[in-house]
């Protein structure tokens, strides 16, 4: 599955300042319905295209996961079938994983992932 649409930019009357923000968050929203048993995350993380060196490590914050897969807003130019390395600031989440979905926004893309290998215990739902 594969996404590209360009995000909408509102420019509010009032203030006259765009809602982009919003958009993407609502962007994020609607990728995430394609994975319902995910939840919602805040987890820190730096994302690199593979093989290494292939591209800069960037910051970057998960923001839905299920046990296989996650969702996070990237600044790295990846395509559908690329492959980048997850790693946390303590090293307990480092994974492989190939990009399953590409939404293309304005400033922003976001990007499903699925990992190569099982990571256990990676997201605990209550």
């Amino acid at each position: 599955m594969a996404f590209s649409r360009e995000a909408k930019v509102r420019v509010s009357q009032a203030s006259g300042r765009t809602d982009v923000a919003q958009d993407l968050s609502s962007e994020l929203e609607r990728l995430a319905q394609f994975f319902p048993e995910g939840t919602r995350v805040k987890v820190p993380v730096e994302v690199v295209r593979l093989p290494l060196g292939a591209s800069e490590r960037v910051p970057t914050i998960l923001e839905y996961g299920t046990q296989r897969e996650v969702i996070f807003r990237c600044a790295l130019p990846v395509e559908f079938g690329d492959r980048v390395q997850l790693t946390n600031r303590d090293g307990s989440l480092n994974a492989e994983a190939e990009i399953t979905a590409v939404q293309i926004g304005g400033s922003e893309t976001l990007v499903a992932a699925r990992f190569t290998s099982d990571i256990p215990n990676w997201i605990i739902k209550s």
